[in-house]
């Protein structure tokens, strides 16, 4: 941080403790109109958002504090560079360009001499045509998309959240484990004639995505009745990568491939040809609303004012709760059986982003830099943790998402949704007393028990309805507050050296579960517990 930053950050720092002596309860007594205040909208370009985070813990001179600290930083302006091209990817030396993907077409944004606006609407324009063939064909009613991390977790939440609102043409199904339960699962229900398989890799070297892919296509061989290097199965298959050229040494032939680039994150990736199987299931025209309400956050987050900037305000309380207050996870519940991947794909985004430990300048943070983030959907995540929630030792600030208006016609039923959402919101900020209880029955001997203290932080998101809209002005706002929040920590959200050493390791390990036991190097790569599992392994699997 430079140094004026620096001295906001000590300011930000030293409210903490004074906030710690107050409570929600009191805050809304002292200020009549807090709920006003603390309460923003977000355009999806068509619909607003309600957002309120009046029962954050914070007031007037901690959220002045935070816009100074984002001034200081140059937040926006940071943005606005990314947006532009800026290679801020510094340890990959790339761009960040997720939202060139949805940026308007008369936008050029120039990275080492080619404007990628411009190749991002060609391969727009081959991919809406391409969907739209499938569509008219007919021929394939099973679409199996094949990836793992942002190839799968992006494309299963649109299909997933959009799919009771839009017509499909398809019915689309996502493998990511490698664990051939799910891959043979999903095969049962399909018919191979009919059945298109999209292979989605950003490298295509990921091992899950491979295995799966080869898996797919001795079984498309086999119930077709024809050789595994026949050519017909290449109009069985997509491929989606940065390298396409590879699929075919991989032993993936495919009739048709598009491409996405190396500034694109494959958790950022969303906006990408990676959603071919809900472009396919509901047509273009729906998955360039959802490029439009993600580009509506784009501008939102570039041109509006700090105080109603809502990505840059909930990204800055975001790291008001973990990096100062101290909470060390968050939980998103969404009131939308239709959102119901949402946290899983929150995780991937936030997690891989920002769960790291060194600085720009190689030096080891001080602070928080990422919280745990889960959840689960509403109403079944109160009857699972939502005990934790009021009552437990630990404090998780909540996130809850509603919408007006279902896809069903079951009013009572949405308005018993809607309302426990409330209540849940309403109870964590002002939970009740010992008092309370004892006022409204005397002789209650468990008032201790069911008191809840309350002062739990939450914010509350409300939108009008689940379109595909809206949805890109959600996951749009999401990736905006990971930007903030590798900002203010000073960290790189866009690599994830982490997750590589995994995958290096296990290379290594699967040659050792088929070396021969007796090769003494073998056995000196591995430390002593990994190698005792490896020999109990060899020793009880299937040969």
């Amino acid at each position: 941080m430079v140094d004026e930053a620096f001295k906001v950050w000590q300011r930000v720092l030293a409210h903490a403790s004074r906030i710690g002596d107050t409570t929600l309860q009191s805050l809304f007594s002292q200020d009549p109109t807090r709920a006003e205040r603390f309460n923003r909208t977000l355009s999806d370009s068509r619909q607003e958002i309600i957002v309120d985070f009046s029962k954050q813990l914070i007031d007037d001179q901690i959220l002045s504090e935070l816009l100074n600290l984002a001034s200081d930083l140059q937040i926006v302006e940071q943005f606005a560079e990314m947006r532009n091209g800026l290679k801020i990817n510094w340890t990959e030396q790339q761009a960040v360009l997720h939202t060139a993907l949805r940026a308007n077409s008369d936008k050029p944004v120039i990275v080492d001499g080619i404007d990628v606006v411009a190749e991002v609407h060609s391969e727009l324009k081959a991919l809406r045509k391409f969907a739209q063939s499938v569509r008219d064909d007919k021929k394939f009613k099973k679409v199996v998309s094949i990836g793992i991390g942002g190839s799968d977790l992006g494309p299963a939440l649109i299909y997933d959240a959009l799919s009771l609102s839009c017509e499909s043409a398809v019915e689309c199904f996502f493998v990511a484990n490698v664990d051939a339960h799910e891959i043979n699962s999903v095969l049962k229900k399909c018919n191979a004639a009919e059945t298109l398989f999209i292979v989605c890799s950003k490298s295509f070297s990921t091992a899950e995505t491979l295995l799966n892919a080869n898996i797919a296509k001795r079984w498309l061989a086999e119930n077709l009745g024809i050789k595994s290097d026949s050519k017909i199965l290449a109009d069985h298959f997509v491929v989606v990568s940065a390298y396409p050229q590879r699929a075919e040494p991989a032993g993936i032939g495919a009739a048709n491939s598009f491409k996405i680039w190396p500034w694109v994150g494959g958790r950022f990736s969303i906006a990408s040809a990676m959603s071919l199987a809900p472009m396919i299931a509901f047509g273009p025209d729906v998955f360039d609303e959802f490029l439009t309400g993600m580009r509506a956050v784009d501008d939102q987050m570039q041109n509006s004012a700090p105080k109603n900037n809502v990505s840059l305000i909930l990204g800055l309380i975001d790291v008001w709760n973990y990096s100062v207050l101290g909470y060390s996870s968050q939980a998103f519940v969404p009131y939308s059986y239709q959102l119901r991947l949402l946290p899983s794909y929150l995780q991937q985004l936030i997690m891989e982003s920002n769960g790291k430990s060194v600085q720009v300048d190689g030096s080891a943070t001080s602070m928080r830099t990422s919280p745990v983030v889960w959840g689960g959907v509403g109403t079944n995540a109160q009857h699972a943790f939502f005990q934790l929630l009021h009552q437990g030792t630990d404090i998780v600030p909540v996130e809850f998402i509603g919408f007006a208006q279902s896809t069903h016609n079951e009013f009572s039923s949405h308005d018993t949704l809607i309302a426990n959402m409330l209540a849940q919101s309403k109870a964590l900020a002002f939970g009740r007393t010992v008092e309370e209880l004892k006022l409204e029955n005397s002789q209650d001997e468990n008032a201790e028990h069911r008191a809840m203290d309350g002062n739990r932080p939450s914010t509350t998101l409300l939108a009008n309805a689940l379109t595909a809209r809206t949805l890109g002005a959600l996951i749009a706002m999401y990736e905006h507050r990971v930007f903030v929040q590798g900002v203010v920590s000073g960290i790189n959200s866009f690599d994830q050296w982490g997750v590589e050493l995994g995958k290096s390791l296990a290379n290594e390990i699967v040659n050792s579960l088929n070396s021969d036991s007796s090769n003494l190097a073998d056995k000196d790569s591995q430390d002593a517990s990994t190698q005792r599992l490896i020999n109990w392994y060899r020793q009880h699997r299937k040969s």
